[in-house]
């Protein structure tokens, strides 16, 4: 163990730690009555409802064939360049939206003549009956695929695929109506368009060779430069530059000029200062001084204050710190004026360069300016005739598709009319069924998982160390009938028991507290069990009950207890309960009226001569939670184990029992987990427990062996 108080235990073997994964099998063994009943109550509800509400619903589907087609007229292949993927997506769009127009509607309603009874009810009007039917159709394109799918659902199957059946003809009706009208005029009227266009763009045209042949170009194009500007944009970048450079030069002057401000004077200071610093010269000369000022240091070190050779010495010392302030104010000054003039010689090549690139860009400006009318011109009449062309391709591109849809706008026809239904596409009482006995099952599986997931009771090591923040020292599992699970649980017990020894071997704790969160963990079984198994192991140990508020049977004898011990009416050796059988040697609390242990000022010393006798004192506590003698003890031993009970300690309370300890700040604290539960359905203890058992069967069978070697020697 260490010191101080919270960490856990250090140096111990912790027995198998559960991962606190979910495990569906073990819930489904915890609480296989709880899905069962689920299960059942589930399914023989569902049964109820689907016999109930079992209605079938039945189906009728007419498919209708949607296909543009254009005709090879121009050129081959043309429809292969007018019609795109999407465009064609689109239309089937289109189409699909059209079936359930109102106007379609009332004409399928018109239709069924006679049988206008099958939709429309008695006193129903048409509109109401035209938009019932609107909402009632499904119409789906059916992808990848020139069909369009018009269905009719319905829990009467009479008179669904005249219904059907009414509306697609109704439709086909419409769609061959709403033809292209007026196609003759349309072309004629482009056609005089194309022409004036035509006749526009030659005139330009010619009028650009002639700008051509003036300017001495055969190429005008917006993205490309004549010459002339060409040359006056070079020369108008290199102004601004020399522009940049001189108010760059005329800022890095007014910046070093100290006449003008204090800030300038101290960035020219600076800088000198920065060009003094590399100087070699009084690089060299500093470091001759140091040296010789140095020098003068070590023989000034040890002499009084009045000593001659002091004085002379510190004489020397204020002479060279005043060559080298000369030297350094010499070149500051020097340092100053070249940096000043530097950038005074900068501003005027600058200004210089920059008046000579203005005079150059005025005089290409004048000679480029009779160009720039000219060369734009012929840019507009470039411009007028892209257009003009882009306006022909699209006029003659419309006019090839006026003419080819004028012939084949595109084809609708019926591919298969709507048949009376035979059977239900939905509902029925044997399918409703089915489903809720599927629901009851997934439920009834899922139950008792969440029934373990809502359950906040600490089940695991895992969870014990995520709420504490360290290791618990061992995790005990809860002994069973099973020889495997008892064998796993005297190991544990025997590594928890091996690790105290460690501790007082090696740092000297002897006495140690055993408490829990809360009552039934477990506390005085693992402090007897443990004591037991740390006296087989040679260690002499006590087990002494300092627990008033629930006493336990096991320690009871007719010798005097701990509280006769403290009151000074018994002797401590007469105390002591001898070994016998299972249990180690112990002492009771002996009888007390108040529930709680007193003269706690005396514990102390009945410790003292405990430690004389025995090797190690476990002292069975109290829960945290359910009196004050547990944080009392919890300060006056050398150690605290905090017995956290699987299956029972919530997390709130585990961390409440942990402050208390806290505040009580003990040597050493550590945390055992006691009674943790094997589950079958998965998880590390299981495993190790398996283990056992595979190495019990071959254990068993060399035995046996044996036996039966001796029986017949």
């Amino acid at each position: 163990m260490t010191a101080p108080a919270p960490p856990a235990v250090s140096g111990s073997t912790p027995g198998p730690l559960s991962s606190g994964a979910l495990m569906p099998l073990v819930s489904l063994r915890a609480h296989k009555w709880l899905a069962l009943t689920v299960m059942l109550a589930v399914a023989a509800g569902g049964a109820v409802i689907g016999w109930f509400k079992g209605t079938p619903v039945y189906q009728a589907t007419a498919v209708v064939y949607v296909a543009p087609r254009f005709a090879n007229i121009l050129r081959e292949s043309k429809e292969l360049e007018l019609q795109s993927n999407t465009q064609y997506r689109e239309f089937i769009e289109q189409q699909a939206r059209t079936i359930n127009r109102y106007d379609i509607m009332l004409a399928a309603l018109a239709r069924l003549g006679e049988r206008r009874s099958l939709w429309q009810a008695d006193g129903e009007s048409d509109r109401h009956a035209a938009e019932r039917l609107q909402r009632a159709l499904t119409i789906r394109p059916v992808r990848n695929a020139y069909l369009i799918t018009v269905s009719l659902e319905s829990r009467q199957p009479k008179g669904l695929d005249a219904i059907v059946n009414a509306v697609v003809n109704a439709y086909l009706e419409q769609v061959r109506k709403e033809d292209i009208y007026a196609s003759d005029v349309r072309i004629a009227s482009l056609r005089e368009r194309r022409d004036s266009l035509v006749a526009d763009m030659q005139h330009k045209v010619r009028r650009r060779t002639e700008l051509a042949q003036e300017v001495g170009v055969t190429t005008f194009a917006d993205n490309t430069l004549n010459p002339y500007d060409q040359l006056l944009l070079d020369t108008t970048n290199a102004l601004a530059d020399a522009q940049r450079r001189r108010i760059s030069a005329e800022a890095q002057l007014a910046a070093f000029d100290g006449a003008r401000s204090k800030a300038a004077q101290a960035a020219l200071d600076s800088a000198a200062s920065e060009v003094v610093a590399k100087d070699p010269g009084l690089n060299s000369l500093k470091a001759n001084l140091f040296e010789r000022r140095s020098k003068l240091l070590e023989q000034i070190s040890g002499l009084k204050p009045g000593h001659i050779e002091r004085l002379k010495n510190e004489r020397e010392l204020r002479e060279l710190d005043e060559e080298l302030e000369r030297a350094t104010t010499v070149l500051m000054a020097r340092a100053r004026d070249t940096l000043l003039q530097l950038r005074r010689a900068e501003v005027r090549q600058t200004q210089q360069v920059e008046t000579d690139l203005q005079r150059q860009v005025d005089a290409q400006r004048n000679r480029a300016s009779w160009f720039a009318t000219r060369y734009n011109e012929a840019l507009t009449l470039s411009d007028e005739i892209n257009r003009a062309r882009q306006q022909l391709d699209d006029i003659d591109d419309r006019i090839d598709f006026l003419a080819l849809e004028s012939q084949a706008p595109g084809f609708v026809r019926l591919e298969s009319a709507a048949l009376p239904p035979e059977a239900p596409v939905s509902g029925g009482r044997k399918k409703l069924t089915i489903l809720f006995v599927l629901a009851g099952v997934a439920l009834g599986l899922a139950a008792p998982i969440v029934v373990d997931l809502l359950d906040r009771r600490i089940k695991t090591a895992a969870q014990v160390e995520k709420l504490l923040g360290f290791r618990p020292l061992a995790a005990i599992l809860e002994r069973t009938a099973e020889p495997a699970v008892r064998l796993a649980a005297a190991d544990q017990l025997r590594r928890l028991a091996l690790a105290l020894e460690r501790e007082r071997t090696q740092n000297g704790i002897r006495a140690i507290v055993l408490t829990s969160v809360t009552s039934g963990a477990g506390v005085t079984t693992l402090a007897l069990n443990l004591a037991g198994e740390l006296t087989q192991s040679g260690v002499r140990t006590l087990v002494v009950e300092t627990n008033p508020l629930q006493p336990d049977e096991r320690y009871l004898s007719a010798a005097p207890g701990l509280v006769d011990v403290l009151s000074g009416e018994a002797d401590l050796a007469a105390a002591i309960v001898p070994a016998d059988g299972p249990l180690p040697e112990r002492m009771s609390v002996g009888l007390t009226v108040d529930r709680h242990l007193s003269l706690y000022g005396r514990l102390s010393q009945v410790l003292e001569q405990l430690r004389a006798r025995y090797d190690l004192i476990l002292l069975d506590a109290p829960p945290v939670l359910l009196s004050a003698d547990a944080e009392f003890l919890a300060g006056s031993a050398d150690a605290t184990l905090l017995v956290v009970a699987a299956g029972q300690d919530m997390p709130g309370e585990l961390q409440r029992a942990a402050r208390i300890l806290e505040r009580v700040n003990p040597p050493v604290i550590a945390a055992i987990v006691n009674r943790l539960p094997v589950y079958q359905g998965g998880g590390s203890s299981a495993r190790m427990v398996q283990a056992y058992q595979q190495g019990e069967e071959p254990a068993h069978a060399f035995l046996r062996s044996r036996t039966w070697k001796r029986g017949t020697a």
